[in-house]
């Protein structure tokens, strides 16, 4: 039987008897997001991410317009939601995004490019971080390395090169660097280099993995909004 957790104040229309997120304030200085699963044994607890609380504030104002721009009427509930001091309850799919913000910002380890990785990830359609979170979202991953890295590349990119093509470019260079590790110590990849500064054409391999909509346009294009793209991103 599952035990019944506390309601919490949530960020718009929460099921807190399902799969959902919490975003912690603490009084230690941190903002902590957390996954709680819903399983028959009760409501497991992992812990996601966790930035300095002066960092969340940076950014916090920003975010909230931004998730409640994208997010659907029915996910919003009657009133606007804000970000509230505390534990908060969030969606599973505002889990996801928030967790590609505070993955890339952990990256950024001396905090000069908040604002560039605020901006980079408001100019993502809500497809593409749910599919960024798929990619980084395992245990495994950790900071510094693999898709986490890969993370801080792509919302640094350059808006104009920022498309599905380019993300899942900096994504196979991440997973190059994972695949060529061996016992020896190895040299980590220069995203950038590995990439370079041309805008990338499409290739056939990148067309087969991201099919052009009706519209011509890539389904994870920041102009590309349709809810049938969700399906590429499982629910963890």
């Amino acid at each position: 039987m599952i035990t019944d957790t506390p309601e919490l104040l949530s960020f718009g229309r929460v099921d807190q008897n399902a799969e959902h997120g919490v975003l912690s304030i603490e009084s230690g200085g941190h903002c902590r997001l957390t996954l709680v699963a819903r399983t028959e044994r009760g409501f497991p607890r992992r812990e996601l991410a966790c930035i300095p609380l002066p960092t969340w504030k940076s950014v916090v104002s920003v975010v909230q317009r931004e998730l409640l721009r994208v997010m659907d009427p029915e996910e919003i509930g009657q009133k606007a939601p804000s970000f509230r001091s505390g534990n908060q309850a969030l969606s599973p799919l505002i889990t996801r995004e928030l967790a590609v913000l505070f993955w890339s910002l952990l990256e950024d380890g001396e905090g000069t490019h908040t604002q560039t990785l605020l901006s980079g990830w408001r100019q993502l359609a809500r497809e593409e971080r749910w599919w960024l979170y798929a990619r980084a979202s395992n245990p495994a991953q950790k900071l510094g390395h693999g898709w986490r890295r890969a993370l801080f590349f792509a919302l640094t990119d350059p808006a104009d090169t920022r498309t599905a093509p380019r993300l899942l470019e900096i994504m196979e260079a991440a997973s190059a660097q994972k695949k060529s590790s061996t016992s020896q110590p190895q040299k980590p990849v220069n995203y950038r280099d590995v990439l370079g500064k041309e805008k990338p054409t499409k290739t056939k391999a990148t067309a087969q993995k991201f099919p052009q909509s009706a519209s011509g346009q890539h389904p994870l294009s920041p102009r590309t909004r349709s809810k049938g793209v969700v399906q590429l991103c499982p629910s963890r």
